[in-house]
């Protein structure tokens, strides 16, 4: 493989200091910060149904607006939710699925 200079000394010093298993770790946090570097947000999406890519353009479009920099959507389908969606931003989760709603009138009818 054509790695630079630095890469194959990096890789080495991790295969000589037994911490090789580490590298998908490391791959995933030079990531983020290169994300956070450029002014971009990682965020989950989680929906109950389908969205066109339409709805998720919208979506990604006012919530950028509204925190000020570019959002990154890793966006996937979970029909478990009923209806609504689920989405973290950083440390914001925001939950508005039905499945949640129903777990928390559950715990109100099973504490009285």
């Amino acid at each position: 493989m054509n790695f630079s200079k630095i890469t194959k000394n990096f890789l080495s010093v991790l295969v000589v200091k037994r911490r090789i298993f580490f590298i998908n770790k490391i791959f995933l946090n030079f990531l983020s910060l290169a994300s956070r570097q450029r002014g971009e947000l990682k965020a989950s999406l989680i929906s109950s149904k389908n969205l066109t890519s339409d709805e998720l353009e919208g979506l990604n479009k006012e919530l950028s607006q509204t925190m000020g920099t570019s959002i990154a959507f890793d966006y996937k389908v979970d029909e478990d939710l009923i209806g609504g969606l689920k989405m973290q931003i950083g440390s914001l989760m925001i939950d508005t699925s039905i499945k949640n709603k129903l777990k928390k009138y559950e715990q109100t009818m099973l504490e009285t």
